[in-house]
């Protein structure tokens, strides 16, 4: 992976205008050959200021939008990143991964539900300052099974160190099927760990984020701002 796909600003806000700008270009792309362009977002609170920016590029009402990772609270809850996608692309459809009773029912009619997508549009990750993304974590159970590229593409039960530690992730081989494949990652700590991945550095082959940047088939876009 070469340093050009790292898009480094010295602001958040011209970051997240220049992401939303890429984004809307994909998007807009793929509605220009098909009906509908699904799009796969992180929650959390960077990707949330970038929501209105795309709200104002896109009409929502042709885009099927998914979260990346959900925790296993209520659709309704303060945690739920559906409810921050939701509201911040309303007039998207945005699938509920809560689609069963227990996490490993929700998690099998969820990937099902996006396998019938077409490959997306394009698909941004956050990132955590422990390398994780998604809601796949360093040793967490089933991490390696989740992190293989050839597997098949799907969503899991997942598991966090910290409260709310019952998640839903998709694969990596789910998160791979974008014809555009993205990362935001604000401060410094992230930023030392994506350099360390990308000069492929013994001690960050554990990440999850090493998987992500270093397994692609195609090059992922990197947007960093302190």
């Amino acid at each position: 992976m070469g340093c050009n796909l790292l898009h480094c600003y010295a602001e958040r806000n011209v970051c997240l205008q220049a992401l939303a700008l890429d984004l809307s270009t994909q998007v807009q792309a793929t509605l220009a050959t098909q009906s509908r362009a699904g799009l796969v977002l992180p929650g959390g609170s960077s990707p949330q200021a970038l929501l209105p920016l795309l709200a104002q590029q896109l009409d929502g009402r042709r885009i099927d939008l998914s979260p990346s990772d959900e925790r296993w609270v209520p659709a309704q809850a303060a945690e739920s990143n559906w409810k921050l996608l939701q509201q911040g692309l309303p007039e998207a459809h945005c699938l509920d991964p809560r689609q069963g009773a227990t996490l490993t029912q929700a998690a099998l009619a969820w990937g099902e539900q996006l396998k019938q997508w077409h490959p997306f549009s394009a698909v941004l990750l956050g990132m955590g300052e422990d390398g994780h993304i998604a809601s796949l974590f360093p040793s967490m159970p089933g991490l390696a099974a989740a992190l293989d590229p050839a597997a098949e593409p799907a969503a899991l039960p997942a598991q966090a160190p910290q409260a709310p530690s019952e998640r839903l992730s998709l694969n990596l081989a789910m998160l791979q099927r974008g014809q555009w494949l993205g990362l935001l990652a604000f401060g410094e700590r992230k930023r030392e760990l994506i350099d360390a991945v990308l000069a492929d550095e013994s001690a960050a082959q554990d990440l999850p984020l090493y998987a992500w940047l270093q397994c692609s088939p195609m090059p992922v876009n990197i947007y960093w701002a302190p």
